[in-house]
């Protein structure tokens, strides 16, 4: 250690004059003889130490001996960096401030100034060694041409002072400095003549404080006359605000030049003289453009010199200065640094590994958090995301530092490993930029559980007259400990302490216990060994347990159940059973006496079908129950029953093994194999798979005849899914039939229709199941118009609510169960008419008017239908031979349908048009969705979404229906117009 510094008081603080570049750990001043000069003695209880760390400049200094207060250099302190980096003004002094905490009988905090002394460390340099000047030949005196200065990167005296020029002949010209820009010229100081010296040749030496020098070897050529130089608008151009991000190949400025010469002499071409490759002009427009990103940490402000030269023989130049000030932007994210230095960061993420006997408040990571941005762009904030149940704490040392410590015991059994993310965003604008660091902490086992067994005292049996039949004997005992430790501490070996007749034997890897010897009762009933557990671990940690092993007869007999010879048993049970059913008993007996041999007990392993959906949890619904006898306590019963919700729609089959083994030594056991089958129950209720219940029908387009049938899905099976359909006879129309397999059809041309009406209709669908069958009724809406109809009107014009919807169902609920898929909530509807017409529900004072109008209206209808159907009678009798008759062919429509079309209708149905409407129909309660084409449905079927659902397909919307049940007078003259109705079941 070595003291390179002295000292000097001011008012209220000491200023310490140190010089740059000491060697680390050079003392730089004695805290106690600087502080306390008389009370000098080491018997003086003081501490000195530094009030912060790693931060700026503390980062630089060291206290040593915090009792004696000795000052060191910790870093090697560059004071031509410092000034580089403005960390402190170097056009006066390079100061670093300090504050030192003085502990003593009264706590205190002293401000020290450190003032670096520049050493000269440095010589001056010209970036380019040799140059070539050309100068014409009437040159004014006085006349500069600038230079590029040389570079010295001292400070103060050390620096440049000064230039000087050395020729062995004399010289033109003169140099002329200027100290405090910096700027270096050549200056003509006689007249010149190219005609007398063409050419100079001379060095210039730069000279610095201390007479160390650089040399510029300089070529001066005379050129001939060119009358008029360059000149600059601006000497000086100065560029503001120029962000630090802005692109590659961007202009930052365009510098102008005039030449009053004309012609060649008067053109001009630009050149940048100053070393930056940063930037690039353009010779002809004067353009500075970029070539390189800028970093406003690096360097906040570019100086560029111009030279102006015209293009005339022997040109002339001017020169300009441009400075370009660069505008800090965030462009730099927070950094974080870690510490110890031998840690070594894998990008964003850190490993570290701890020992899980590390002590409470012992240290993990330091770090420190820094950003090279400036103002509110390099301010910080930064965060600890983590559990609050982790073992670790965060502690903020400062600002920009903090430490990460355990603030809880480890344990590898618990938690293994643990991630810790540390969040650090900058405050920039308008957007701030973040920095995170993922810690991964992995725990190091340590031996530090030992090996137990689950009872120390351990009883067990042997069958005595066992016949050795291998070297190896057999085994009669499993010997298991736990050590919850891992690896090799977790590893254990088993041995037998005290078995010195070789008896037993022990496989030190599994426990396994082996008889050795055939065992006899009447010889020795009882043997008691020790044993020992002991893991792989450093230092090996073990635990010890006795059994006692008792002689017992020989199990001769295996256990046998009441089962056919192959041991498979299938059962049957109902779905929806009530809990508590028993399904099936097994009873099973031992004829060996011995407790242990006798006794038995079961091992049972469930397989649920194949189609089981294995993602969502999966309970067995039954419980198998053991019972002694109470006659003979060598007999088993098994008792199979019901304890969960059985549905066989999610599970029809279930298979179920059991094992049933005897407690003797070695064991005896069977297998028996047992299936259940789940029968399906009338637990579901046909469902209507339609859109919308809504249903518009235009006349003008079906003259004759409109069909679309409806589809309905049961998840039942057999007759519980087998589904039929029909209308209520207090809602069916003369002109609307339902077939038993969903085909309905709307004799359009029927003079019971009045033109923009609403018919509701309430479809009753069932099925089969046995003993009671499932109804429910669904209601649809047919709006029934024309090419002239505006059909959103008719919602208006027939207005209706819920409680118009209400039906009257007690017919269908005379032994059958009722679920209705549409909410109805009001009286029914009184008279059929409103029920084909839709006539608008009026207050309770115009009921009778409008049911005396309704009844006249329809007696007139059926007059007038009864008058034309003659009359249509008459006229198809002289055309019968002319006409085609259609057929349509049906296959398992309902002969029992609640109303039936006639021949007639069929006769009077003529196709008029092959335009079709589209029908969507969907129910309230409906789970699927179809849209009915009444053109496209033609030779298409529905696919069965889910169990039994039945799908009835019009294979043709002809208008032109004859069903051959209802025609007489079928020949073969009829032609194939007609279309095929057929049901598909899917």
């Amino acid at each position: 250690m070595f003291s390179c510094c002295y000292c000097q008081q001011q008012d209220d603080h000491f200023i310490i004059r140190t010089i740059e570049k000491l060697p680390v750990h050079t003392e730089v001043i004695n805290l106690r003889r600087l502080l306390y000069p008389k009370n000098f003695s080491d018997n003086m209880n003081v501490d000195f130490s530094l009030v912060k760390r790693d931060e700026f400049p503390y980062m630089y200094f060291l206290i040593n001996h915090s009792s004696r207060g000795i000052l060191t250099i910790r870093k090697e302190i560059d004071r031509d960096e410092l000034c580089r980096l403005r960390r402190c003004r170097c056009d006066t002094w390079c100061d670093l401030e300090l504050e030192i905490i003085i502990n003593s009988e009264k706590f205190n905090i002293e401000l020290i100034t450190i003032r670096i002394i520049d050493r000269n460390d440095h010589k001056p340099i010209f970036l380019n060694n040799y140059i070539n000047l050309t100068i014409v030949e009437n040159a004014q005196i006085g006349a500069m041409i600038k230079l590029e200065a040389a570079v010295d990167y001292d400070q103060g005296q050390n620096s440049i002072i000064g230039y000087s020029l050395l020729s062995s002949q004399s010289l033109p010209f003169s140099l002329r400095y200027n100290l405090i820009r910096g700027d270096l010229s050549l200056v003509v100081e006689q007249k010149l003549d190219r005609e007398l010296i063409s050419s100079y040749k001379f060095d210039i030496i730069a000279h610095d404080g201390d007479n160390q020098t650089g040399i510029l070897h300089v070529f001066v050529i005379i050129d001939d006359i060119n009358d008029s130089p360059p000149k600059f608008e601006q000497i000086i151009y100065i560029i503001h605000n120029i962000s630090e991000t802005i692109s590659i190949d961007s202009i930052i400025c365009r510098v102008h030049a005039t030449d009053d010469d004309d012609g060649v002499n008067g053109e001009i071409n630009y050149y940048l003289i100053s070393h930056d490759d940063c930037f690039q002009i353009d010779q002809i427009t004067g353009d500075i453009r970029l070539k390189c990103l800028l970093d406003y940490e690096t360097q906040t402000i570019h100086r560029l010199e111009v030279e102006a030269r015209d293009r005339g023989e022997g040109y002339k130049t001017d020169f300009c200065t441009v400075l370009i000030h660069v505008l800090d932007e965030n462009d730099n994210a927070p950094i974080i640094d870690i510490y110890p230095h031998n840690v070594e960061p894998d990008t964003n993420s850190v490993k570290l590994f701890l020992n899980e006997s590390s002590p409470i408040n012992s240290l993990i990571l330091s770090l420190s958090i820094i950003d090279r941005d400036s103002g509110d762009n390099g301010r910080v904030t930064w965060k600890f995301n983590h559990s609050s149940l982790i073992p670790f704490e965060l502690i903020r040392l400062t600002e920009n530092t903090g430490e990460i410590r355990t603030k809880n015991f480890l344990d590898y059994e618990y938690i293994s490993a643990y991630n810790l993310t540390i969040e650090a965003n900058d405050h920039g604008r308008p957007l701030s930029k973040l920095t995170y660091l993922n810690i991964y902490i992995n725990i190091i086992d340590e031996n530090d559980n030992r090996p137990k067994f689950e009872n120390n005292h351990m009883l067990a049996t042997i069958n005595e007259h066992v016949k050795i039949n291998n070297p190896y004997g057999y085994e009669i005992f499993h010997l298991h400990a736990q050590d919850y430790d891992q690896d090799l501490n977790g590893e254990i070996i088993y041995s037998i302490i005290n078995n010195n007749e070789k008896i037993f034997q022990i496989d030190s890897n599994t426990g396994i216990i082996r008889a050795m010897i055939e065992f006899d009762r009447k010889r020795q009933d009882k043997y008691i060994i020790q044993v020992e557990a002991r893991d792989r671990g450093t230092p090996s940690l073990s635990s010890r347990g006795t059994i006692t092993f008792t002689v017992i007869s020989q199990n001769k007999h295996s256990p046998i159940c009441n089962v056919n010879n192959n041991k498979n048993v299938s059962w049957s049970i109902m779905e929806n059973s009530a809990y508590g059913t028993i399904i099936g008993i097994i009873s099973c007996y031992d004829d060996d006496k011995d407790e242990p041999n006798g006794q038995m007990s079961i091992y049972s392993h469930w397989f649920p079908d194949e189609k089981i959906d294995y993602e969502n949890k999966y309970i067995i619904p039954f419980e198998i129950i053991t019972k002694k006898s109470n006659t003979s306590e060598s007999t088993l019963f098994i008792i199979l029953s019901v304890n969960g919700s059985i549905d066989r729609e999610i599970m029809s089959f279930y298979k179920l093994f059991l094992t049933i083994f005897d407690h003797g030594n070695p064991p005896q056991s069977i297998n028996i194999s047992i299936s259940i089958e789940i029968l399906d129950e009338n637990d579901h209720c046909p469902q209507l798979n339609i859109e919308s219940p809504f249903i518009m029908i235009n006349r003008d387009i079906t003259r004759k005849f409109f069909l679309f049938n409806l589809i309905a899905f049961d998840n039942d099976t057999n007759l519980n899914g087998n589904i039929t359909f029909e209308l209520s006879p207090l809602t069916s129309p003369l002109f609307i039939n339902l077939y038993s397999n969903g085909t309905l059809i709307v004799q359009t041309d029927s003079n019971l229709i009045i033109d923009d009406s609403l018919i509701l209709l309430h479809v009753q669908i069932r099925d089969h199941g046995h003993p009671t069958p499932c109804l429910i009724v669904e209601t649809l809406r047919l709006f029934i118009g024309s090419n002239q109809t505006n059909w959103s009107n008719i919602v208006k014009n027939n207005n209706y609510d819920d409680r118009s919807l209400n039906l009257d169902n007690e017919g269908f609920q005379q032994g059958k169960r009722m679920a209705h898929a549409y909410s109805i909530s009001s009286s029914s509807i009184s008279s059929p008419l409103f029920q084909y017409t839709s006539i608008p529900l009026l207050s309770t004072r115009k009921h009778i008017f409008v049911v005396f109008i309704g009844s006249s209206i329809l007696m007139f209808i059926v007059i007038l239908t009864m008058v034309l159907c003659f009359i249509d009678c008459i006229h198809k009798s002289n055309k019968q031979k002319s006409h085609k008759l259609s057929m349509i062919k049906t296959n398992g429509i309902n002969n029992h349908s609640s109303i039936p079309l006639t021949k007639d209708h069929y006769k009077n149905l003529i196709s008029t048009t092959k335009t079709k409407p589209i029908i969507a129909v969907s129910s309230s309660n409906s789970h699927s969705s179809s849209s009915i084409d009444s053109t496209t449905r033609a030779n298409t079927a529905h696919n069965r979404a889910i169990a039994n659902t039945y799908t009835y397909v019009a294979l043709s919307t002809s208008d032109d229906l004859m069903p051959t049940d209802f025609d007489d007078n079928i020949n073969s003259n009829f032609d194939n117009k007609g279309i095929q109705l057929m049901m598909t079941t899917v």
